[in-house]
């Protein structure tokens, strides 16, 4: 008669089941790698892109920037009070920060920075200061950021006529301020750097005059 022995081994235990529908860890650590390579290309597609200088617009794109960076200043003329004695045009400037140094535009892509300013003739000092606190109230009521530009010192052109800014819906710099080089007072209308296809040989300096 056989007898089984008193300390038994005991049975190994059933190997673990792995659950239906579910990933493993390796499963999951290799799909949270793709997604955070997905993440990390498409960030760095939108830095270059922003490092170059911003996406490539059309040439008609380009051509209503111009036109609206015209218009802003136009609007800060409606607003002042007292208005200027002089009927004011707007005259082109040409910007030195807006080039293509590293070499980013292709053939056919061309970059420009529209900027506008309208040359004021107040009637007195008095006026071109009381223009500039109503146009900073004007603004503020808008609901817009805006910004003091402190008077140029003593001996330098504009001394002692402050001036005021701020930055429009579409990133157009807006100020009333003196003039850099004249010292006498301006409306200054700075759009921003655009990358565009140069269809068709466009240049805003070749746009004709604008007025009033």
């Amino acid at each position: 008669m056989q007898t089984m022995p008193l300390n038994s081994p005991p049975k190994p235990p059933n190997p673990p089941v792995k659950p239906v529908g579910f990933f493993s860890r390796g499963q999951l650590a290799a799909v949270l790698a793709a997604l955070v390579l997905v993440a990390l290309l498409a960030f760095g597609s939108q830095a270059w892109e922003s490092f170059a200088g911003g996406p490539v617009r059309s040439t008609a794109q380009f051509s209503e920037h111009v036109m609206a960076t015209r218009q802003a200043g136009e609007d800060v003329y409606d607003q002042l009070s007292p208005m200027p004695l002089n009927q004011a045009y707007a005259e082109k400037q040409g910007s030195t920060s807006c080039v293509d140094d590293l070499g980013f535009d292709g053939t056919g892509v061309t970059r420009d920075e529209p900027i506008y300013t309208w040359e004021l003739d107040f009637a007195s000092r008095r006026d071109y200061l009381a223009a500039v606190v109503h146009l900073k109230a004007g603004w503020s009521e808008e609901g817009r950021t805006v910004k003091d530009i402190p008077a140029p010192a003593e001996g330098e052109r504009g001394h002692g006529l402050p001036g005021v800014s701020t930055t429009d819906e579409h990133g157009t710099e807006l100020a009333l301020r003196p003039d850099y080089f004249t010292g006498e007072p301006v409306i200054r209308a700075e759009g921003t750097c655009m990358r565009y296809h140069n269809e068709y040989g466009y240049d805003y300096d070749e746009d004709g005059e604008a007025g009033w």
